[in-house]
Formats: C-alpha cells, sequence, structure tokens
C-alpha cells in the first residue's frame, strides 16, 4: 500500500487548512477533502472529523461540480470577473 500524497493545502482561517489526499483504505483508492487544525499550542495540524473521502473515480464528477460552483459565483461577483 502506498503512502498518502498531499495533492494541496488550503488555508481556511488562521487555524484551520484543508487539505487534499489521494489515499487508499480497505483496498479503494480515494480522494480525501479533510479539515486539518491546530489543537494545541504547538500548532500541529491534525485531521478533524470534517470532510469527505470519495472514490477517486467520482473525480471528474467532483471536478465538474466545482467548476460549475466557480462559475456561478463568479455570474454572482462573488469572485473575480464579473461584477
Amino acid at each position: 500500500m502506498a503512502d498518502p500524497v498531499t495533492v494541496a493545502t488550503i488555508e481556511k482561517n488562521q487555524r484551520e487548512e484543508v487539505r487534499i489526499v489521494l489515499d487508499t483504505f480497505k483496498g479503494a483508492q480515494l480522494v480525501d477533502l479533510r479539515v486539518f487544525s491546530a489543537f494545541t499550542a504547538s500548532n500541529i495540524m491534525m485531521p478533524t472529523k470534517k470532510g469527505l473521502s470519495l472514490r477517486v473515480e467520482t473525480l471528474p464528477d467532483l471536478i465538474k461540480a466545482l467548476s460549475q460552483a466557480r462559475d456561478q459565483a463568479e455570474a454572482m461577483g462573488w469572485i473575480g470577473g464579473a461584477a
């Protein structure tokens, strides 16, 4: 079994981040989107229960849905582009 591969880390706020990780569990290949938080004074980031794991086969559907969310947010003026 291969070690988990962290693909990206996105800052959520000063104490939390979201990590996108490719991993396996009981033979299933997964993409895991999980909130990590600094629970101690040492600021070591630890995984929380907040997140989701999806079969890696669902990545095209997830990417399509996130692209649609980005397009809608742009159309609403929430992020770059359209006002």
